[in-house]
C-alpha cells in the first residue's frame, strides 16, 4: 500500500461474506487507522469480519484489508 496524504481521495468498499455492504469516498483522511474508523462509523449496522478494499484515486494503488467491525 502506497502512502496516504490529506488531499488524496480514498474509494472505501466493504465487502462481507463476498457481498457489496457499501461504497464511501472519504477525503481529509492521513492513515490506514482514520480510513478503518471513518467506515466502522458508517457501516455499523453490519457487525463482524469484513473486507476493506481501498483505492487511491489521486495516487492510483488499490489495497484489501480484513477489517473487524463492532
Amino acid at each position: 500500500m502506497g502512502t496516504i496524504n490529506t488531499t488524496d481521495i480514498i474509494f472505501a468498499t466493504v465487502i462481507q461474506h463476498g457481498r457489496q455492504i457499501g461504497t464511501f469516498r472519504l477525503s481529509g483522511i492521513s492513515s490506514i487507522t482514520d480510513i478503518i474508523k471513518s467506515v466502522r462509523n458508517i457501516a455499523a449496522r453490519v457487525p463482524g469480519l469484513v473486507t476493506l478494499q481501498l483505492r487511491n484515486g489521486t495516487q492510483g494503488w488499490t489495497h484489501r484489508h480484513p477489517c473487524i467491525i463492532f
